[in-house]
């Protein structure tokens, strides 16, 4: 009998766990960077997508222009609440937030500011046919 309420109690928790878990199966997708402004500008990048997928997680995809440019991706995880979205990475033993706008299908990265290269720009990602 305890061996039934323990097989009941886990399928309970399994369930509660994947109903808390979000789907974001409108959201998922390719978003391609078509607008840039700042320090940086579109004409910098040969490509910079950002993926979104169902389950809350992303791959962020780029690489620059000029001749010898290192290709970047990062994995993460996003959340989209209240027109934000939030893109949280993982850096070691913490969590590094960022939160942008999420309009209209888009994402747009207003004014960020990159310390470490001492630049700011602006950018609109839209999903792609």
């Amino acid at each position: 009998m305890k061996k039934l309420f323990l097989l009941v109690g886990v399928i309970l928790t399994a369930v509660m766990l994947y109903g808390c878990t979000p789907s974001y199966e409108e959201e998922a997708g390719v978003y391609e960077l078509y607008e840039m402004s700042g320090d940086v500008s579109l004409s910098n990048f040969t490509y910079y997508t950002i993926e979104l997928f169902e389950d809350g997680s992303l791959v962020v995809k780029s690489k620059g222009s000029q001749f010898g440019a290192e290709v970047y991706e990062e994995i993460a995880s996003y959340r989209i609440s209240n027109g934000k979205i939030t893109i949280t990475t993982k850096v070691g033993f913490s969590n590094v937030k960022e939160v942008y706008d999420y309009v209209d299908g888009e994402i747009h990265m207003n004014n960020v500011e990159v310390p470490e290269y001492d630049i700011t720009f602006s950018a609109k990602f839209r999903r792609s046919a």
